[in-house]
């Protein structure tokens, strides 16, 4: 029976991994793809490519193929991406919240002390976690996931991740019309552009971090596109150094249009410069707490799946001093804590967005479970053509010295190993994501399997660690039972060396 019920599930993933042949323009390339992401799922450790050489006895003499398979030109992270959120779609899988896609989207860090890899540079780790150094080398990640599963537990299912920083001279190179934009304004960009592949508007959670201009102006300028309509509903925190003004009444209206129609004498303001409009008292947000301490209201909430009685109060007001944009402002007093959210949503009940914002966590998870699981940050490609980083130097002066590179034989290289990067993090996502549904479709299957033991019985959803166990202990069977599957066939026919029979023997071979 267990046999037939991890059949079951490696043909799923047999049957969501075909989906992806139109994104690859040759078939070997497309055999390698079910091999890698295979081999990620399954692997035992984290040692970078060669991991999946391990786990699925691939010949060692077809390694330098694996690695020309991340240098391919046959595919492309985008065309991946977009079939990706197709899939995602299309399964049904979605968690609604208020009949709205959740996107959450957060940046990440991850060190690495290679010298000559592309978009390394020096970083500042915010993280409040005392075992984390204060400055760090390495690639700082923008993702975006999207939450799927039920009401007994969403997972982060990641749609995209990319990298953010340090690549904007590559990225020169590639398009000469691109115009270097911040990890903010680039992240909210991507979410945009995710929310209209959805062909829905949905809710982005965000942190504090990523209140500002420019990520507002990057979602009135996707609304612009999109005729007028607002792709994403943003709900985020401010700073508490962050100033607002009181919507104005109907007397400061006047005197404002009354003192625009008078001439005045000297230049006319320029049309393309926002022009200020009337506004009421200037105020610093965190002063509301004590100035209406007694227009707060008592509620009882959902808090990260606890009810607490907290203090509510809710005002819209006018905020950034170019933008002057409209947004709702939530003022909580949760035992002497005192906490702000924002959103762009002017009618939102104030209770609910802060129990929505609550699921902006699900992403630390994920980046938690792709850390330590997925290992999906186990990239290890670099190339001599890059110019060496040194950790003295300043960020000015390694960029100075990767626009010094003038060779097209170096640039194309350095192009190429960019994208080997971002290919491998991009084919982690998609791995990761066929855990978390396996998860959420077999999670009795999984529970029941009598080869996985654990100390405390769960009868819920299991954790993607879990799942990826029991596919490795259920290889055998993907090789036995399932031999007609493309995914199968793929993975075997790559085993064969001089003694491939023996490698596939002892893959299929019974336990003692």
């Amino acid at each position: 029976m267990a046999i037939q019920k991890m059949k079951k599930i490696w043909e799923n993933i047999n049957n969501m991994l075909l989906e992806f042949r139109c994104c690859f323009s040759r078939e070997a390339t497309f055999q390698w793809f079910l091999v890698v992401i295979t081999g990620m799922i399954t692997r035992s450790d984290f040692q970078g490519v060669t991991s999946i050489i391990r786990e699925l006895l691939i010949d060692p003499s077809k390694y330098t193929s694996l690695i020309h398979f991340y240098h391919s030109t046959a595919w492309t992270s985008e065309g991946l991406r977009d079939k990706w959120i197709e899939i995602i779609k299309n399964s049904g899988s979605i968690f609604r919240l208020d009949g709205l896609i959740t996107l959450i989207g957060d940046g990440v860090k991850q060190a690495k002390e290679a010298t000559r890899m592309p978009g390394v540079k020096k970083l500042h780790q915010e993280s409040e976690n005392s075992t984390k150094p204060g400055l760090i080398r390495g690639h700082h990640f923008g993702g975006i996931g999207v939450l799927v599963g039920g009401l007994l537990k969403q997972f982060c299912l990641p749609l995209s991740l990319t990298l953010h920083e340090g690549v904007d001279t590559i990225l020169g190179w590639e398009d000469p019309n691109y115009e270097k934009e911040s990890h903010v304004s680039r992240l909210v960009r991507e979410a945009c552009t995710i929310a209209q592949a959805l062909n829905e508007q949905c809710l982005l959670l965000l942190d504090r971090y990523f209140l500002t201009q420019p990520a507002l102006k990057s979602i009135m300028e996707a609304a612009a596109k999109n005729g007028g309509k607002w792709p994403v509903i943003l709900i985020t925190r401010p700073k508490d150094n962050y100033t607002a003004w009181y919507k104005p009444d109907a007397q400061t209206v006047a005197n404002a249009a009354e003192a625009a129609n008078k001439s005045r004498r000297g230049r006319k303001p320029k049309l393309d410069k926002p022009q200020k409009p009337p506004l009421g008292e200037k105020i610093k947000i965190m002063d509301l707490f004590a100035l209406k301490a007694e227009e707060f209201t008592k509620a009882t909430l959902t808090i990260y799946g606890e009810s607490k009685d907290v203090s509510l109060f809710c005002i819209n007001l006018i905020w950034g001093r170019e933008l002057f944009q409209e947004l709702r402002f939530v003022f909580v007093n949760w035992d002497g804590t005192k906490s702000l959210f924002v959103t762009t949503a002017l009618d939102m009940e104030p209770a609910r967005v802060v129990e929505l914002y609550c699921y902006r966590f699900k992403i630390e998870t994920f980046f938690r479970a792709f850390k330590q699981s997925m290992a999906g940050f186990g990239y290890h490609f670099w190339t001599r053509r890059m110019p060496a980083f040194n950790m003295f130097s300043t960020v000015e002066t390694m960029e100075h010295k990767l626009r010094d590179v003038s060779a097209k034989v170096s640039k194309d290289s350095i192009i190429s190993t960019y994208h080997a990067i971002e290919g491998f993090v991009m084919f982690a996502c998609i791995a990761m994501g066929i855990v978390q549904l396996c998860s959420l479709r077999f999670a009795k299957e999984i529970n029941n399997n009598e080869k996985r033991w654990t100390r405390t019985s769960n009868r819920s959803i299991p954790a993607e660690e879990t799942t990826m166990v029991n596919l490795r202990f259920a290889l055998p069977i993907l090789y036995r039972k399932c031999r007609n599957l493309p995914l199968a066939k793929a993975i075997m026919s790559r085993q064969v060396s001089e003694d491939g029979e023996k490698l596939v023997d002892r893959f299929s071979s019974k336990p003692a």
